[in-house]
């Protein structure tokens, strides 16, 4: 009996590694999972190394709680305990076999990434065509078509029948003779109203004593003397009636007495003099002022302040509460003109 040889077995071919259909119908292989570091090994044991931490932490804390109420038996349960402990972390594994495990994982798996992309086969490129050349270039259209009918010149107007002609242009309108003329009316704004200057101010009368002496003092206009003469004015009417050494002694230096005079009953008479317009009234102030120096310094009996315009509500309470009179415009032309009394006389009044 013939032993018939078994035929030799062809080694097993590596099957190929299945590949992907791109768009442009290129097969591209699948890329090979990278593998991973197992690091089981040791994440277990650094889980039982906290667990057991923890659990000795606890054990401690009892212990201690326990050892402060019997610490007899403490001292005996702590020898024991010391053989116990040092087996435990005598047989437990070190950090550093632990790396090492770690390492040697990693390694491994980056020698079998590395294996399977040496042994993948080449993935083609689609290669982009060469650009054409000039002699590859297409037809112009001049070449691809053929020579046809020579075409109209524009020497004269070409009409195909289809095509309106344009029509020819106007001649523009000559300029217009007539003067421009708007069809509307331009409004005019009206005038402003201007309001009428002021009339100037007539000068101020000036007169001497002397000439004062000689003028009816009754028809005199106060208002259009100036200062220096009005002065005046009231010291003529003062020897008009009686006070025969009024005289004038204002100035710089006056102290706020104008007409010093002796009444016709022996008083000394100082006045003062104020001539204002009719919108300017002699306040409390010029009363004060007046106030402080007639009776102390010029030792007045009776203090008189006259003024060609009125007296405000407080000067008119202040000079009836210091004793001074006062003589506004009105009771001044009075005075004047012989109808109202005199400062001194018998129906003058304070205030």
């Amino acid at each position: 009996m013939i032993d018939e040889v078994a035929p030799a077995r062809e080694p097993l071919a590596e099957e190929p590694i299945p590949a992907r259909v791109v768009r442009g119908g290129a097969r591209r292989p699948r890329r090979m999972r990278r593998a991973r570091p197992t690091v089981r090994s040791g994440s277990l044991a650094v889980v039982l190394a906290a667990a057991i931490l923890t659990g000795l932490a606890l054990a401690f804390q009892g212990f201690a709680r326990w050892a402060g109420e019997h610490p007899g038996w403490a001292v005996l349960l702590g020898l024991a305990a010391v053989p116990v402990l040092y087996a435990l972390l005598r047989g437990m594994p070190h950090a550093r076999d632990l790396r090492r495990a770690a390492r040697a994982g990693m390694a491994e798996a980056e020698a079998d990434a590395l294996a399977a992309t040496r042994t993948a086969p080449p993935v083609p490129v689609d290669e982009p065509a060469d650009p054409p050349t000039r002699t590859q270039q297409p037809p112009l259209l001049a070449d691809a078509f053929p020579p046809g009918p020579e075409e109209p010149t524009l020497a004269a107007p070409f009409h195909d029948g289809r095509t309106t002609p344009l029509p020819e242009p106007e001649a523009p309108a000559p300029y217009a003779t007539e003067p421009y003329a708007p069809d509307w009316e331009p409004q005019l704004e009206p005038e402003l109203e201007l309001e009428p200057e002021p009339e100037p101010e007539a000068e101020a009368v000036a007169l001497t004593a002397a000439e004062l002496d000689g003028v009816d003092l009754a028809t005199l206009d106060f208002a259009a003397l100036d200062p220096d003469t009005f002065e005046e004015a009231v010291a003529a009417l003062c020897r008009r009636d009686g006070c025969a050494d009024a005289e004038t002694v204002g100035g710089a230096g006056d102290l706020g007495a104008d007409v010093l005079a002796t009444a016709p009953d022996g008083r000394r008479v100082v006045i003062q003099c104020k001539r204002y317009g009719p919108e300017n009234k002699v306040g409390s102030q010029d009363l004060q002022r007046f106030g402080g120096t007639c009776w102390s310094v010029h030792g007045a009996q009776l203090a008189v302040l006259v003024t060609t315009s009125e007296f405000t509500a407080p000067a008119e309470e202040y000079a009836e509460s210091c004793g001074i009179r006062c003589v506004d415009g009105t009771e001044l032309t009075a005075w004047a003109e012989g109808t109202g009394p005199a400062p001194w006389g018998p129906g003058a009044t304070l205030g």
